[in-house]
């Protein structure tokens, strides 16, 4: 069993898959903070703190929010 492997051959696979790889993380994606949102939840509450501006929201089972701010447990909370 006689295997060789052609050098030129081997040298422009690997520039393509190298070529490849580039080009995939080179697109631009949307960058979000990983992390931002931490929830907790404990007995009949459920907690979550925005770690980049220290909001708070805070809802019970019954979905009464007793946040600091009024309201905004069930709002959106990334912006576009």
């Amino acid at each position: 069993m006689n295997t060789r492997i052609d050098l030129k051959s081997a040298l422009l696979g690997l520039c393509i898959g190298v070529v490849a790889v580039l080009a995939i993380g080179a697109g631009e994606g949307e960058s979000r903070p990983v992390g931002r949102y931490q929830s907790s939840a404990g007995g009949e509450l459920l907690l979550i703190v925005d770690s980049v501006t220290g909001q708070a929201w805070c809802v019970r089972p019954g979905g009464l929010s007793i946040s600091g701010s009024p309201g905004g447990f069930f709002e959106k909370k990334v912006d576009k």
